[in-house]
């Protein structure tokens, strides 16, 4: 029987979002829930979340989603702040001065700090895992701000690290790069197929495991659409979360996992 990670990162991002990750964490359809902590909601989303952490225990991961970049977000660091004020930088800019190797280490080094200690301080707990936002984590230099974080939080038990690649070379030489500090990284897989018809889910779903690794980290993005995430999503992306909801809460969802052998970690 083969193990599956399916998991949300995208916790305080929207009410509509939060609302579906805690139910479907209580019922078991989720293995994995990602918080961002530098969102503005995450001040008012903790309370609930940690509840429901309290109620499923081992069965399923909560985590710390680090946000360096990307909308809704919100720098959580002093030294951060006084860069970017209050907006995290664009993904691409941020991409570009990694590459080139012109990234205020000084400045990430202190916002990643700033978002584990603030995790760990609302919910009362250390991190099960670690995800960068935007697949971030594909930079090497982001990738070992991350590391270092974790090391200087002196953390009794490393948490998991959610890797940015597929299974390859890149996806390797990560795994080598982790195993030395200890850490331990779940294989990235593809993501939910992104339709907004249920019955089309349903039927890619009967394949959309095959051939993954055990504990493969499947993303996923469902919510209980309310007025507030039309007007801040595209209305494709609204209408995808919408289908996920659907098809993960039903029990059609159970019995494709049944019928191809597969369980949630």
């Amino acid at each position: 029987m083969k193990r599956i990670t399916l998991g949300a990162l995208d916790y305080a991002v929207a009410f509509g979002v939060d609302r579906a990750l805690r139910s479907l964490l209580l019922e078991g359809r989720l293995s994995a829930v990602g918080c961002l902590v530098a969102s503005e909601l995450w001040a008012r989303e903790f309370k609930p979340m940690q509840e429901v952490a309290e109620k499923v225990g081992q069965r399923a991961l909560i985590g710390v989603t680090l946000a360096f970049s990307g909308d809704r977000v919100q720098p959580v660091s002093e030294r951060m702040r006084e860069l970017y004020h209050e907006k995290m930088p664009s993904r691409g800019l941020v991409e570009r001065r990694a590459m080139l190797r012109l990234l205020p280490d000084e400045v990430f080094a202190a916002e990643a700090d700033a978002q584990l200690t603030r995790f760990t301080f609302f919910m009362n707990r250390e991190p099960d895992f670690i995800a960068v936002r935007e697949g971030l984590m594909e930079r090497s230099a982001i990738a070992r701000h991350v590391f270092d974080a974790i090391e200087r939080a002196g953390f009794e038990r490393p948490p998991k690290i959610i890797s940015p690649f597929e299974p390859g070379l890149h996806a390797r030489r990560l795994n080598r790069i982790a195993a030395k500090k200890g850490l331990e990284v779940l294989p990235k897989g593809p993501s939910l197929p992104e339709t907004a018809d249920s019955q089309d889910l349903h039927r890619k779903l009967r394949r959309h495991f095959d051939g993954l690794q055990d504990m493969t980290f499947v993303h996923c993005i469902p919510a209980q659409v309310d007025d507030r995430l039309r007007r801040e999503e595209p209305r494709e992306k609204v209408a995808i979360r919408e289908c996920q909801w659907e098809v993960l809460r039903s029990d059609r969802f159970f019995h494709t996992l049944e019928e191809t052998d597969v369980f949630l970690n």
